[in-house]
């Protein structure tokens, strides 16, 4: 594999990659053309690329992919669309990878000629900073760059791309849910944005766990991760950030059809001079598989939309966007029924504008439009109760942000936005639970009936600026203001500071503090269990320190020690024994917990690397996170002490190989005594989370080969999911009686979670 050096733009892979006669031939062909215009000013495409370096715009490229010496004509002003233009005409294209970086690489179609011309193709990964901005894109915060060639390949269960995110530092999961817990936050502590638009829940069965994430990952061009310390334009949120970025990168006509066990999917794009158009159809298969496997479980339907319009014109872009995703499910066993349908729509317009090299604005308008009904019924003899929650949210926002830089040391970025939100709701439960929840001191009848409209507005504002301080550090300096104005009217200032030091020129420093505030979110009222009033915002401060070693040229260790402490923090309600359920509100294991404060902290260790055809990375992590309520310190369900997770993705050829794995701790669970008097109340807060389930531990695989012609390919797939058939367990099922004003335990099951899971599939690409 050839290797990288970094030295502003001339970053370049050195090593030897031989011509065949079809490069030799084209080269020709454009010297000849150029010859034919004699009066236009020639310049080699390593000179141009030279001086875009000089006014200031970052672009990385490899000498086995860009040819120095390609003669070019050297367009009248040095802008972006004037440089993809160019780059076009050889077969390639501008990659954005994030806060004005830019990286060449080849179009599709050449892609694939190369691909045909070598008996490997080198796994790349590529993340350039200029000297003059170390503290760049994640700067201090605890960031994870993943680019769509390592979603894919990767083996997650379904095919979901997202859930690569589960092998890395800092995510608490038993793989059932998409939505991991980051550093001990509840899994609603992670801000979505997709493509510059905050989401909302932005995933398949959200009311079953979330299964499934919302999006075809060729829709996805990359994703910044953050588990800790994200910067100030990022709000609203206690533990983590999600930033996709879309795909646009197509160069067409051309699309792809895929199926597989869990998908049916189709994605179309066409791109002109200065246009490109993309749309993305997927249906879930799990309905089509239930009706031959066990049609009694129900009927889970779903399906999601994306569409872009985009114009490039001189210097700058417009953009305009949707994104739709339905749920229509129906599940059902022996003792429970539960009904979801919702369907989740946005609507945005994207205007950006680079008067000169480093200034860059971006305004964003944005509306959506979120439904919501379910419907549950209980009839077994642990509970007999129903469900009606209906909800309709609708958000109309706008966000304007500018970064330039101050002179030579200073890279400023600004933002104001503003969202008006309205809700309205209804909700239903009457509910009678059974010795279970007398036993808990729980309520055993509800007969409520709540409805009401919410509206008001929410914004923000924020700066950073970040500092080139001295020869070796970089300071990262932020302040973000929040405030809403619906249910609990509030204000938030969130400051932020950051520091990156290189120790050495293999080493770095990076240190880090701030506040971050998680209002409560206009939709997040949980009527169904008789929330009907809004509290103040919560509000967590990050302690986080670690250190960057770079062994090789091709291996990386990071370690990483943070604190995060949480004041005002809402109440949580959960189910105590078994948190698996289709109607979680009608239980009768169903508590609040009212904490008074809460922290996590730990010590993250990771090391990767890349190795001719194998990427793999390693991950250590240990940990722990508590809630203190009642005079006590009790550990919240997922609290895990220990983790070990990794990748490993080989490619050779045609054929792609991926293993992850995962093992942890066992989640925490509630033990209940054999026998209680019935004069004696329980204390759940003296029980809560005083046993541990077994160790969690999976191992999963993907195999992928492709047959490549001229014009198209076919990629058949096999992915498995815990491939050793691990019973890992999830919760527990309490049978009690109540005889002789005595509470007895009678019977005791562990629930398990998911088996075996294989998923094949085929994806033709056009």
């Amino acid at each position: 594999m050839t290797s990288l050096h970094s030295k502003g733009l001339e970053s370049k892979y050195t090593g030897d990659m031989k011509h065949d006669c079809r490069s030799r031939v084209s080269v020709l062909l454009m010297l000849l053309a150029l010859a034919a215009n004699a009066s236009a000013a020639m310049i080699g495409l390593g000179d141009l690329l030279r001086l875009y370096e000089a006014e200031g715009i970052r672009v990385v490229y490899s000498t086995a992919v860009v040819d120095e010496a390609a003669p070019v004509s050297r367009p009248d002003r040095l802008t972006l669309p004037a440089l993809r233009t160019l780059l076009a005409a050889h077969g390639l294209q501008l990659r954005d990878v994030g806060r004005r970086r830019w990286v060449i690489t080849r179009t599709e179609r050449s892609a694939s000629a190369a691909v045909r011309q070598t008996d490997h193709r080198p796994v790349e990964s590529i993340v350039v900073t200029a000297s003059r901005y170390e503290l760049e894109g994640s700067s201090a915060a605890t960031a994870h760059d993943l680019d769509q060639t390592r979603m894919i390949d990767s083996p997650s269960f379904a095919g979901d791309s997202l859930r690569v995110i589960h092998r890395l530092p800092g995510a608490a999961t038993l793989g059932v849910s998409t939505r991991p817990n980051i550093r001990g936050g509840e899994a609603d502590e992670v801000l979505v944005v997709f493509d510059g638009v905050e989401l909302i829940e932005p995933f398949h069965l959200r009311d079953f766990q979330s299964l499934f994430s919302s999006f075809n990952p060729r829709t996805i061009q990359r994703v910044e991760y953050f588990t800790g310390g994200f910067p100030a334009r990022y709000g609203n949120k206690l533990s983590g950030v999600l930033d996709i970025a879309a795909e646009d990168a197509f160069e067409g006509p051309g699309g792809e059809l895929g199926i597989s066990n869990f998908w049916s999917s189709a994605l179309v794009f066409t791109e002109s001079d200065a246009s490109q158009a993309v749309l993305s159809a997927r249906r879930g298969n799990v309905d089509l598989a239930l009706d031959v496997v066990n049609p009694r479980l129900g009927a889970p339907r779903f399906y999601d939309l994306y569409g872009s319009l985009s114009h490039r014109f001189d210097g700058g872009e417009g953009k305009i966007s949707a994104f739709y995703f339905n749920d229509d499910v129906l599940l059902e066993s022996d003792e429970e029924r539960a009904s979801s349908r919702v369907d989740n729509g946005y609507l945005w317009a994207d205007w950006r504008f680079e008067a000169r090299p480093g200034y860059e604005t971006r305004t964003l308008l944005n509306y959506g439009r979120v439904v919501s009904k379910r419907l549950g019924e209980r009839f077994s003899d642990r509970a007999v109760g129903q469900l009606s929650d209906q909800r309709e949210l609708e958000v109309i926002g706008i966000r304007h942000t500018r970064e330039r830089p101050w002179g030579e040391h200073v890279d400023l970025s600004l933002g104001v936005s503003m969202r008006h939100l309205s809700l309205d709701y209804t909700t239903r439960i009457d509910v009678a639970r059974n010795t279970v929840a007398a036993f808990l001191g729980q309520p055993l009848w509800i007969d409520d009936d709540h409805r009401g409209s919410v509206d008001g507005v929410s914004a923000s504002g924020f700066f950073t600026a970040r500092i080139a301080a001295g020869a070796r550090s970089t300071v990262q300096v932020g302040m973000r203001v929040d405030r809403q104005t619906y249910g609990y009217a509030d204000t938030q200032w969130s400051p932020r500071l950051a520091m990156v030091y290189r120790l050495a020129p293999a080493w770095r420093l990076r240190i880090s503090y701030g506040q971050f505030h998680q209002p409560h979110e206009i939709q997040d009222l949980r009527t169904a269990d008789r929330e009907i009033e809004y509290t103040r915002a919560q509000r967590s401060a990050h302690w986080i320190g670690g250190v960057e070693h770079q062994l090789s040229r091709a291996i990386q260790a990071r370690a990483e020690v943070f604190y995060k402490s949480i004041r005002h923090p809402r109440p949580r309600y959960l189910n105590l024994f078994d948190p698996y359920r289709f109607t979680p509100e009608v239980e009768p294991d169903r508590i609040a917990v009212r904490a008074e404060r809460a922290f996590s902290s730990g010590v993250e260790l990771s090391v990767s690397g890349i190795h001719d055809h194998v990427e793999w990375n390693l991950n250590y992590t240990r940990s722990q996170v508590r809630d203190f309520e009642n005079g006590r310190w009790i550990d919240r369900r997922w609290d895990q002490t220990h983790s070990v997770n990794g990748l490993v993705n080989w490619q050779h050829g045609p054929w792609r190989v991926g293993f992850g794995f995962a093992w942890h701790t066992g989640w925490r669970m509630t033990r209940i005594p054999l026998e209680l008097a019935a004069a004696e109340p329980f204390i759940i807060s003296q029980h809560r989370s005083n046993a541990r389930l077994e160790a969690f531990g999976t191992v999963d695989a993907r195999v992928s080969y492709t047959l490549q012609w001229p014009e198209s390919s076919l990629q058949w797939f096999l992915e498995v999911t815990n491939l050793a058939n691990r019973s890992n367990k999830g919760g527990v099922d309490y049978e009690i009686s109540l005889e002789d004003d005595v509470y007895r335990l009678d019977e005791v099951d562990i629930e398990p979670v998911f088996p075996i899971v294989p998923n094949l599939g085929l994806v033709w690409r056009f």
